[in-house]
């Protein structure tokens, strides 16, 4: 995924939503990718804003992907 495509970030938030919304991609063929800044942060201690985490698909996949989340959202 990361073979010199530009990601794009789709989503922030929990790490909970990120990996839910994340499966539901990946089950439609988008993959994706998630960073989570307060982990990276603190194995080298600098640390980051907790419950924050940023999922990212490849930018060809970007409409797709917004779309599926979107719809994921109106059905909560």
């Amino acid at each position: 995924m990361t073979d010199g495509t530009n990601l794009v970030c789709v989503y922030t938030g929990s790490m909970v939503n990120v990996k839910y919304y994340k499966e539901r991609l990946e089950e439609i063929g988008i993959p994706s990718l998630l960073k989570d800044e307060f982990s990276s942060g603190t194995i080298v201690g600098i640390g980051g804003t907790p419950d924050t985490v940023d999922l990212f698909v490849e930018e060809e996949n970007e409409a797709k992907a917004r779309n599926c989340i979107s719809n994921l959202q109106e059905q909560e």
